[in-house]
């Protein structure tokens, strides 16, 4: 938080502390605290950014305070916590009882990505420019493991979010509110990679992107609120801005030429919205509905041409058929619910929701490159596939969800409940233009026992999609003959189950206990290639015993199995060879060129925390935590068998697949010096380490000649362990 704007507002405030409002109103008192504190951190790792991703934990200073004032007319709130630090948030709010409120807020976080040197390195000079320059031409240099002439950096950005809401009403049922923000982000950022040539095989290069991105939003609401009904219009609007569109890169492909990336353009988002509900209807009914509209929009010159993929440094015209796109998507939503309580047994609710996209983008297709047409499409005449215009697609779709839900009390302890619940989309995507999906749940609620509460629910879904790549490909020699056999999981014909159990039980005074089971199976059907089912079980477990007044101790546990069954086909020439005709069809025997393999993806997660809250004394208090979380994956691997009785290839299992552990213990003391003075300090050992096959042995180059990556090291060095010593000290009044 700025310094100065910090000084103000608690000057700000215990200058309010002073005012005395009319003796009718009562005089205003301000009460909490205000202090400050420090943090001392000791680390070991080879890049820390994991540990400090989303937290300040540099050694230094920070400022606190939490501020209550109270009249019989007014009210004011303050909070703010590490201040000074790059993860700082404070909020102001107030207001004047049944006549206005307002709030004030920011909230700082940095995230991190790497830091330099092992973390972030770079073979470009000027990292986070728009232009950037190979520090060297010279491709056994930069094939150099060690890159000792590399630039260190760090990758990382902060954002910086400011915002104020008023809202009006004087003692009336309308009341108005207005809301503005602004979301600053800069720095480093770490999310893209360029490839270098053509793409997969001609190498790639982690780009140290500049980012400079300002996001502003102002809303405005209306409504009117009584006890019979409420209902508000409210109109919003956020305009994005960056202000760096392209980045220039020496691309050593093309003998260090220049290429260019592009980075997201401004935009402009307005939406209106409507909500309304009627209550007290006949059946003690309340019927509710809602509507939204919105629009995104925005405008990009298009780039003329593009480095030649031959890996001569050759500009070549990429022809668009339009020199400006111009961005125009819009969502229209419509949502009504009726619930209704005709008995005291019987309650139920109807509902349906309505949501269409309409993207009327310009549509932009790219003719030609020099050679000619460049994007090829089956042909429904020949195994030949037909050369033609590259364009995109303008994704838009319409669903329609209506649904009924009832709930019957045999008992008033004993709650039976069922829903039925549809969904019918259509879509112009190119596998699948229409998709249903059927889903109903039934579950039982006993809440008849003091002691013990129990819910039990099982869902069941059915989803069918309407295909229309069931013919594609001419024939078993054809490429796009494979789309026959698999379909994306997202839109594939699915039966799913899942079951949900709850229990929460309190055999004696003072000891609680609690459990969730929860069971869910995808069975993807009809299908040969793609992912086949996958299926996830969840534990969760709790135990607590003691009086929160005198010692009370808990301890939980959170476990989770996911498996994903999947079956794959690699041919290894395109077209087929003489050797191994159709070869495009996994439902013929295996061949060394053409051959179909499984994979089994498993993942095991858990999590065990333990917690104490301990009031010694009535000025001491002792509380500590203690936590272990662990990920383990892996994925086993099996192709098929030759007519010779061998493998049609040697595949070996992914022992470690983004396996972590994380270990943290935190005890932490509070000690009331005196009556306004407090004491707030501890301790925390924290400790991670990641293992994942696809980062062993990592390197910060990949390849030779023409196929050389250039990688960064973020994410490659994320174990660390850490001791934090914390303290703090507030006055309290």
């Amino acid at each position: 938080m700025n310094a100065k704007f910090l000084s103000i507002l608690i000057a700000g405030l215990f200058a309010v502390s002073g005012v005395e409002a009319r003796a009718d109103e009562g005089a205003f008192k301000l009460f909490g605290s205000v202090g400050a504190g420090g943090i001392g951190t000791s680390e070991t790792s080879d890049d820390a950014a994991k540990l400090k991703e989303y937290r300040d934990l540099s050694t230094g200073p920070f400022g606190i305070f939490d501020l209550r004032g109270r009249s019989q007319r007014f009210y004011l709130d303050a909070y703010g916590e590490n201040l000074g630090r790059d993860d700082s948030y404070f909020t102001l709010r107030g207001g004047m009882y049944d006549q206005f409120k307002f709030s004030i807020y920011g909230d700082w976080l940095r995230h991190n990505f790497g830091f330099g040197p092992d973390g972030g390195r770079t073979p470009y000079t000027d990292p986070g420019s728009t232009n950037l320059v190979f520090f060297s031409n010279d491709t056994t240099s930069l094939g150099n493991p060690s890159v000792p002439s590399w630039t260190s950096l760090n990758f990382d950005y902060e954002r910086r979010i400011l915002g104020a809401t008023f809202e009006f009403s004087f003692k009336s049922p309308w009341y108005f509110l207005v809301d503005a923000s602004q979301v600053r982000q800069s720095g480093i950022d770490k999310v893209d990679s360029a490839a270098l040539g053509t793409s997969p095989g001609d190498g790639f290069t982690d780009l140290p992107e500049p980012v400079d991105y300002t996001t502003r939003n102002i809303s405005g609401e209306v409504g009117y609120d009584k006890p019979r009904g409420h209902f508000e219009v409210n109109l919003m609007q956020s305009n994005f801005n960056n202000n760096n569109l392209y980045v220039n890169f020496a691309n050593p492909f093309f003998g260090f030429g220049q290429d260019t990336t592009t980075l997201a353009p401004g935009n402009h988002y307005a939406r209106v919205s409507g909500n309304g509900m009627m209550r007290q209807l006949p059946w003690n009914s309340t019927l509710s509905a809602r509507f939204t509209y919105d629009k995104s929009s925005d405008s990009q010159d298009m780039i003329d041409a593009v480095l030649n993929t031959t890996g001569s440094n050759v500009l070549s015209a990429t022809d668009p058929g339009s020199q400006v796109f111009h961005g125009d998507v819009e969502d229209a939503t419509g949502h009504v619910s009726w619930a209704s309580l005709p008995t005291r047994r019987l309650d139920t609710r109807a509902y349906y929701n309505y949501y269409k996209r309409s993207n009327d983008s310009t549509d932009i297709s790219f003719q030609t490159m020099e050679s000619g047409l460049v994007c090829s499409a089956p042909s429904p005449t020949s195994s030949t596939n037909l050369n033609v215009p590259c364009e995109g697609e303008r994704y838009s779709y319409t669903k329609q969800n209506p649904g009924v839900e009832t709930g019957y009390r045999l008992t008033p302890g004993n709650r039976f409940s069922a829903n039925f619940d549809y969904l019918d989309t259509h879509r112009n995507r190119f596998d699948s233009n229409a998709t249903r999906d059927k889903k109903t749940f039934v579950q039982w609620s006993n809440t008849s026992l003091d002691t013990l509460t129990v819910r039990i629910k099982y869902q069941y879904l059915q989803r069918r999609s309407d295909f229309q790549i069931n013919n594609i490909g001419f024939d078993p020699n054809d490429p796009f003959y494979l789309e026959r056999f698999s379909r994306s999981f997202d839109v594939a014909n699915l039966d799913q189950h899942i079951v949900k159990a709850d229990l929460d039980w309190t055999p004696v005074k003072l000891l609680d206990f609690g459990l969730e089971v929860y069971y869910k199976r995808n069975n993807y059907k009809d299908l040969t290639l793609g992912r086949l089912n996958d299926r996830r079980k969840e534990i969760y477990g709790s135990v607590s015993y003691g009086d929160p007044q005198k010692f009370r101790a808990t301890l939980f546990g959170d476990f989770e199995f996911i498996n994903y069954d999947s079956y794959h086909r690699t041919v290894n020439a395109s077209p087929c060879p003489t050797s191994a005709l159709d070869c495009f069809d996994p439902t013929l025997p295996p061949t060394t060129t053409g051959f179909n393999w499984g994979a089994k993806l498993h993942d095991l997660n858990w999590t065990v925390e333990f917690g104490t809250d301990w009031p010694i004394r009535e000025n001491l208090t002792f509380k500590t935590s203690a936590l272990v979380q662990q990920t383990r994956g892996g994925v086993d691997f099996q192709s098929q068998t030759l007519s010779t009785g061998v493998p049609a290839a040697l595949l070996f299992p992914i022992t470690a697949y983004d396996n972590t552990r994380r270990w943290s213990v935190n005890p932490h003391v509070v000690y009331r010096l005196a009556r306004q003075a407090e004491l707030d300090g501890g301790y925390a050992f924290d400790k991670y380490t990641y293992s994942d096959d696809q980062y062993a042995g990592y390197q910060y180059t990949i390849g030779t000649g023409t196929s050389t990556s250039y990688l960064s090291g973020a994410y490659a060095f994320p174990n660390y362990s850490a001791h934090i010593v914390y303290g703090a000290m507030r006055y309290l009044f």
